[in-house]
Order: structure tokens, then C-alpha cells, then sequence
């Protein structure tokens, strides 16, 4: 081994980059996923924009960033995860200044499709991905650290925006995200990710590897799996695509609408909305811990049905809010601490659950072919519950249909068998890319 490829001793690098992933999702998914709801009152304002139109913004960045998922996945395995991101980066600034400079709502569509394509590439599949690639048995805890991020930034970026928004309007709030973007995601990116432990002479949870030195099958920077026609002709794939897509067609509803819900129709002040809004989300992070810690334990099939329970208690809890006529903003814990748990859970139990049902060989582009339901999920479950808010001036029925379709994809998860396929694919080996 040579001198440059041997790494500095000490902390393994797998851990420094699940502290950088970690940091990034902050911003990028904590920004690209959760922030924008904020902004919804201040376009209608501005521009006169009905719900409708204004939830047409999610559906156009759903189907970019589904559509995306799997163009993602194949530039993964081409190019390296690193460069990918580092382009996707400078997407993510230039479509934030778009922002700024909005004027119409054809434009504003056209940022949103192109920040799909952005988000995807510097968010949930490269995060999955590097993780799944560095770690074996400590997959779940380090898939959980990773994945605070995205509830750290869920939690503090959108009170924080709303802040910006009533400090010095929301073009330059969103001016303040690109420059974020610009001096701290981009050098994150360029300095830790390496897509492989191999890379740096390592292999997966740091044990490190010396010329003669015998290794056995498991510890050799190795992968093994199911090829990605193989993955798609099995029952387990689209089982798992079944659940995919229940759970973006409520999260993405709830998510998405729940500051116009608590503002237009419990009349809560906008700050008490984004506050609670961040806060749902801010709960997925002992989610992510927990379930991180009890992955590299338990079934990942079973551990993903109980989030699913987790989330379907959420809108359970607020239907009840509003049949009992509670007025008080303080009881959207009863929506927050379930639902925000149950999404930390399942941010970590899914990937966790595909690379043991099919490998970490063509982890990305399974995963990236699975995450293509993105668009149609988010397609259905913004535009939809916007229309049924337009039609009815209530969310009543968005929360009763988003919790039967998370209660269905529990069950579905309790059909799926994790180790299916592994004497299939277990044989079979290649290096990491």
C-alpha cells in the first residue's frame, strides 16, 4: 500500500463522513425538502397564486426529482458519488438565486424542475448510498447519525427562514440559502466523500487491509447482490416500491400542507406553524437514533412497519384535534412526536431494509429505480390534498386518507421477508464502485 493511499490513523473515515453527510443533509435536505412550505403564504401574497397552483410547485419537483432518482444512481456507478454531488451543489445555489428573482409562475415551476434533479443528487440516494457502501455491521447506526441531518434541518430551518422572511423578505431569504450552500456544503463535499472505503485502502466499518495480509470474504472491500433486472422481477421489489409510494403519497401531504392546514384552517399565527412544522420534524431525530441502533438488530421489515404505525398516528391525533374542536396550538405535540419519530424511523429502516433484500453491489441504482416513485407519490399526494382543501375548505379528508394509506403499507411490510434472496446473490462478489 502505498503512502497517498494509506489514511492517517486514528477516527476511521467512514465516521468523518457520516459527520459530513450528516452536515450536508442539514442544508440540502433540511432546505430542498422542508423549507418551501414556508414561503407559500408569502407567493400568494405577492402574486395571488391559489393553493392549487401554488401545490402544482411540489408536484413539478416531485416528478423531477423522481424521474431523477434513477439518472442519479447510474451517474453514481459512472462517474463517483463525489463528483455528482459537487455538480449538484452548484445547481442547488444557482436554482436558489432563481428564486430570489422569481416573477411568474411558469418560471417558478421551471426552478422547482430543475431543483429536483439537484435535491436528489446531494440528499437522501448519495447519503443512502456512501453509507451503505462503508458499513456492514454498524449499517444502522451510522445510516441514523447520518440521517439526523435531515431532522436537524427539518427542525431549525424552517422557523428559521420564516424569521429571514420577516426580517428581510423571502428574495433574500432565499439568497442566504445559496451562499450556505456555496460555503459550507460545497467544501464539505470536496473534502470527505470518497464513495468507497477502498478508496483509501480501508474496507467497510475501517478495518484496514495490508498487502499479504489475509482477509476473509466479509471483511474484503467486496459487494455483493441481486443485478437491478434481477432486483425488479422479484415480488419483494415491488412490495417494497408499494410501500414507497403509500408513504410519499401521505408524508409528502402532511408535510407539505401542514403550515397552510395550521394557519388557514385552525387560524394559528404563521410562526406557531412553523414552529410546530419544524418541530414534527425535529422529533425524527431520536427517531433516527433509535431505530439506527435497533437496525443493526432487528428485522428491518419489521422495524419499518412499526414507523409506518408511528406516522399513521400522527394525522389520527390531529383528525381528532379537529373533531373535538381544540384550539390550542400547544396539543400539535400530539401530531409532532409521533409522526416526527415514525419519520426518522423510516428515513433509516428503508435503505437499511433494500440492501438486505437485495445487496450492496447495485445498491444506488436499485434504490434509485425504487425512489422513482418519488414522482408519482408526491405527484398524487400534494396536487391532491390541495385540491380536496380547494374543494371542500377543509384538510379533513387528507388526514383520514393519509393515515389509511400509511396503515396499509404497515401491512404490506409484514409480507416482505428480508433474506429472500441472499443464497442468490451471496456467492457472487465484486468490488465496491
Amino acid at each position: 500500500m502505498t503512502d497517498e493511499a494509506r489514511p492517517e490513523s486514528g477516527l476511521f473515515h467512514g465516521w468523518k463522513l457520516v459527520g459530513a453527510l450528516c452536515c450536508i443533509l442539514f442544508f440540502t435536505a433540511g432546505g430542498g425538502l422542508y423549507v418551501f412550505p414556508v414561503f407559500i403564504g408569502s407567493l400568494q401574497q405577492e402574486f395571488g397564486w391559489s393553493m392549487t397552483q401554488v401545490s402544482g410547485t411540489g408536484a413539478v419537483f416531485a416528478i423531477s426529482m423522481g424521474l431523477s432518482n434513477p439518472l442519479v444512481g447510474g451517474l453514481f456507478a459512472r462517474f463517483g458519488t463525489r463528483k455528482v454531488m459537487l455538480v449538484a451543489a452548484g445547481m442547488t445555489v444557482l436554482t436558489s438565486l432563481g428564486y430570489a428573482s422569481l416573477q411568474n409562475l411558469m418560471t417558478l415551476y421551471a426552478i422547482a424542475f430543475v431543483s429536483g434533479f439537484a435535491v436528489a443528487a446531494t440528499t437522501i440516494l448519495p447519503a443512502q448510498t456512501l453509507v451503505t457502501n462503508w458499513f456492514r455491521a454498524f449499517r444502522g447506526r451510522a445510516m441514523g447519525i447520518t440521517m439526523l441531518g435531515i431532522g436537524a434541518g427539518g427542525l431549525a430551518l424552517p422557523p428559521f427562514n420564516e424569521f429571514l422572511i420577516r426580517l428581510v423578505g423571502w428574495r433574500m431569504a432565499w439568497v442566504v440559502a445559496a451562499l450556505v450552500v456555496a460555503v459550507i456544503v460545497i467544501p464539505l463535499i470536496a473534502v470527505y466523500v470518497r464513495g468507497a472505503p477502498a478508496d483509501l485502502g480501508l474496507v467497510a466499518d475501517g478495518r484496514r487491509t495490508d498487502p499479504g495480509e489475509p482477509t476473509s470474504a466479509e471483511d474484503r472491500s467486496h459487494a455483493t447482490g441481486l443485478s437491478l433486472k434481477r432486483a425488479a422481477t422479484t415480488r419483494t421489489f415491488w412490495l417494497v416500491i408499494s410501500v414507497f409510494l403509500l408513504q410519499l403519497i401521505a408524508v409528502s401531504a402532511l408535510n407539505f400542507h401542514f403550515v397552510p392546514f395550521a394557519t388557514q384552517e385552525l387560524r394559528f399565527a404563521p410562526r406557531d406553524a412553523a414552529f410546530y412544522y419544524g418541530l414534527a420534524v425535529g422529533f425524527s431525530i431520536p427517531g433516527r437514533l433509535g431505530f439506527g441502533w435497533l437496525a443493526d438488530r432487528w428485522s428491518p421489515s419489521r422495524l419499518l412497519a412499526f414507523s409506518f404505525l408511528l406516522l399513521a398516528m400522527g394525522p389520527l391525533a390531529i383528525e381528532l384535534f379537529l373533531r373535538l374542536g381544540l384550539s390550542d396550538a400547544r396539543l400539535l405535540c400530539l401530531y409532532a412526536i409521533p409522526f416526527g419519530v415514525g419519520i426518522g424511523g423510516n428515513a433509516v429502516s428503508m435503505p437499511i431494509l433494500v440492501g438486505r433484500c437485495f445487496g450492496e453491489l447495485h445498491f444506488s441504482k436499485i434504490m434509485g429505480l425504487l425512489m422513482s416513485s418519488f414522482a408519482a407519490g408526491i405527484l398524487i399526494g400534494i396536487p391532491g390534498a390541495g385540491a380536496i382543501f380547494d374543494r371542500t375548505g377543509s384538510y379533513e379528508w387528507v388526514l383520514i386518507l393519509s393515515a389509511s394509506g400509511l396503515s396499509l403499507a404497515l401491512l404490506l411490510c409484514l409480507i416482505i421477508a428480508p433474506d429472500r434472496y441472499r443464497e442468490e446473490f451471496a456467492g457472487a462478489e465484486q468490488p465496491v464502485s
